[in-house]
C-alpha cells in the first residue's frame, strides 16, 4: 500500500508541475507569437495549451488508477491510464491536423519579427526538455503508460520549438517571412508523428498482447526455486495500466493435500509478488506432476496431511 501510494503522490506531482509549467509556457508564446506576427510560434503555443488540458486528463486518469478494486471493477482501475494514453494520443494528432489547416489557410502574412520567434522557442525548448524528462522518469519509475506518452508529447514539443527556432534564425539571415509558416508545417509534421506514435504505444496494452518475455522467464524461475512445484507453464502475463496480472499452470505431486497443495501455491504467489513488485494478482492453476504420476515426490519430506 505504501508503494502504491508513494507512486500516485509522486505521479500527480509530475503532473501538477506539468499543467503550471506549460501554462506559463503557452502564455508566453502565444503572446509573443502575437507580437512577432509568428504563426509557427502561435501554432507551437496553441499545442502547449493542448497539453494544459491534457495534463488534466492524466491527472484525473492517474487519480482513478489509484483506486482501490470494486465490486464492478474486481481487477482494479488501472486500465483508465491506457484510455487516457490513447485519448492523449489522438487528441496529439487532432492538433497537428488543425495547425496544418490553419497555416495553409493563413500563408499570407505581414512581416515576421525573427528575433522574437528565437527567444520564444528557446525559452520553450528548455522549458520543455526539463518537463519531458521529469516525467519520463517518474514514467519509467512507477511502469505508467499515461505519463510517458505525456514525456513523449512534451518531447515533440521540443521538436516543435526546434523548427520555429531554425525558422526565426532563417528569417533573421535571409529577411523572408516565408519560413514562418514553413516551420509551423513542420511543427504540424513533428506534432502528428508523436501523436501516432502514442496511439500506437497503448493498442499492445488494450488488446493484452503478451508485456513482457522477460518477466515470464522470471515467474519461471521464481517457480522453479519453490519446493515441490514443478513445470510452470501457460504462463500469461498482462498489463493493467501500471501493474501486472500473472495466469499460470504449476505441476505439484498428484498425493498431496489439499492442505499442502495451497501452502505451496500461496508460497508461489507471495515470491512472485515480492521479487515483482508490479505484479499485482496472481492466479494459478494446480496440476498433478505428469498426469497423477508422481516421480521425484518425497512424501516422507512432505506428508501428504
Amino acid at each position: 500500500m505504501e508503494n502504491s501510494n508513494d507512486r500516485t503522490y509522486q505521479s500527480l506531482k509530475v503532473v501538477k508541475i506539468g499543467i503550471y509549467g506549460n501554462i506559463i509556457l503557452a502564455i508566453f508564446k502565444i503572446v509573443l507569437g502575437i507580437f512577432s506576427f509568428s504563426f509557427a510560434l502561435i501554432a507551437d503555443g496553441i499545442d502547449t495549451t493542448s497539453d494544459v488540458v491534457k495534463s488534466m486528463l492524466v491527472f484525473r486518469a492517474v487519480k482513478i488508477a489509484s483506486k482501490p478494486p470494486s465490486s464492478d471493477y474486481p481487477y482494479g482501475y488501472g486500465r483508465a491510464e491506457t484510455i487516457v494514453t490513447s485519448v492523449v494520443g489522438t487528441s496529439v494528432l487532432f492538433t497537428a491536423i488543425l495547425i496544418f489547416i490553419e497555416t495553409i489557410k493563413g500563408i499570407e502574412k505581414p512581416e515576421v519579427i525573427g528575433s522574437l520567434m528565437v527567444i520564444g522557442a528557446l525559452v520553450s525548448i528548455l522549458g520543455k526538455i526539463v518537463l519531458s524528462f521529469y516525467t519520463f522518469h517518474v514514467g519509467k519509475k512507477f511502469s505508467s503508460q499515461v505519463l510517458l506518452a505525456n514525456a513523449k508529447d512534451y518531447l515533440s514539443d521540443v521538436f516543435a520549438s526546434g523548427a520555429v527556432l531554425i525558422g526565426g534564425v532563417l528569417i533573421l539571415l535571409t529577411h523572408d517571412p516565408i519560413f514562418d509558416p514553413l516551420a509551423s508545417i513542420i511543427v504540424s509534421g513533428i506534432i502528428g508523428f508523436i501523436g501516432v506514435e502514442i496511439v500506437k504505444s497503448s493498442i499492445p496494452e488494450i488488446m493484452e498482447k503478451e508485456s513482457s518475455p522477460e518477466m515470464v522467464n522470471a515467474v519461471d524461475r521464481i517457480v522453479k526455486e519453490i519446493p515441490y512445484a514443478f513445470h510452470p507453464h501457460l504462463v500469461r502475463i498482462r498489463k493493467l495500466g501500471p501493474y501486472y496480472l500473472v495466469d499460470m499452470h504449476v505441476e505439484l505431486p498428484g498425493e498431496m493435500s489439499l492442505k499442502k497443495s495451497h501452502e505451496i501455491v500461496t508460497s508461489i504467489e507471495n515470491h512472485i509478488k515480492r521479487q515483482l513488485p508490479n505484479v499485482k494478482e496472481v492466479i494459478i492453476h494446480a496440476e498433478p506432476i505428469g498426469e497423477g504420476k508422481d516421480a521425484n515426490w518425497d512424501q516422507t519430506s512432505y506428508p501428504k496431511s
